[in-house]
């Protein structure tokens, strides 16, 4: 006979998320506030009442199955459609509760125009019982979330349209070449760098942006790969490479001639960083996020569709 959600242990499914997001039973500890032990039980027990093994464990780390991963995303998506239900039901009783989930890249938080902390504070002055996450992950991480059902929003750097994902303009950034203390290129006056001297150093290839990195500076040797802000900055740092950083976030360095921002114009790009939401039949309606999004929209451009 087919196991029905009603007989599952909505607790042992929390658990499994945990461990899943954890990546091994000892990070979700942590989250989950139980010995190794009890969560070891717990998913045992999960895995006897589903029928089959959730994921593999061993030398080579933690490993979800083929199912275990369908297992995953579909228990996310079962859990934050009960969050929202708690939160349309505390509706009615004119009590706002339930989740809300959002998402950012990371590194937006030194620019001054950035105005999530502002918003949450406008929102917490609400009278409200809403449990808020705040996930800081990568671009592509960040739209699957949005198109799963797990995520009500996120700010994230504008590609390309994607279907099911409404934009709305939020800011923009400008991007351009650092070097740090000890680089060749450190000590030089604008003056006296030409173009085709800096096309010679080692850059930073960033992961998350390949693509374009390989499409609009072609000539740029990369010497080395980092996937997020934190990782470029310590490259530049190190006073080895060339790479790029947001003005706004390599400020502070630049202020303590720790970073020196290198000219070349045609090596200097703006990033266009949106808001972006769910526009499927089947997204979550939660109205935690209604009332964010009433007080996150004066922070918006004009609406275009």
């Amino acid at each position: 006979m087919p196991t029905r959600v009603m007989d599952l242990d909505l607790r042992l499914l929390r658990v499994f998320v945990a461990v899943v997001e954890a990546e091994s039973y000892t990070g979700a500890q942590i989250t989950l506030n139980v010995g190794h032990s009890t969560i070891s039980l717990h998913m045992s027990d999960l895995e006897k009442r589903l029928g089959f093994r959730l994921c593999e464990r061993g030398r080579s780390g933690f490993r979800l199955t083929e199912k275990g991963r369908t297992a995953y995303e579909e228990t996310k998506r079962m859990l934050a459609q009960l969050d929202d239900f708690a939160g349309s039901m505390a509706g009615l009783k004119k009590r706002l509760a339930g989740r809300l989930v959002i998402g950012m890249v990371d590194c937006l938080t030194m620019d001054p125009r950035f105005p999530l902390a502002l918003a949450l504070r406008e929102f917490n002055e609400l009278d409200h019982d809403v449990h808020v996450e705040l996930v800081v992950s990568d671009r592509l991480d960040l739209e699957r979330a949005i198109l799963s059902g797990h995520m009500h929003g996120a700010i994230v750097p504008y590609v390309r349209d994607i279907g099911g994902i409404h934009f709305r303009p939020l800011l923009e950034e400008t991007h351009r070449l650092f070097v740090g203390r000890g680089h060749p290129l450190f000590s030089k006056t604008a003056e006296e760098i030409l173009e085709d001297e800096v096309l010679k150093y080692p850059f930073v290839m960033r992961g998350y942006r390949q693509p374009f990195d390989e499409e609009y500076f072609p000539a740029l040797r990369y010497h080395a790969t980092i996937n997020n802000m934190e990782a470029m900055l310590v490259m530049l740092l190190s006073g080895g490479y060339v790479g790029f950083l947001p003005e706004h976030y390599a400020r502070y360095w630049v202020e303590r001639s720790e970073l020196k921002p290198v000219e070349c114009k045609s090596l200097v790009y703006r990033s266009r960083h949106q808001w972006a939401t769910s526009i499927s039949k089947s997204a979550p309606k939660a109205p935690a996020f209604a009332a964010f999004s009433k007080v996150f929209e004066r922070f918006l451009e004009p609406d275009a569709r």
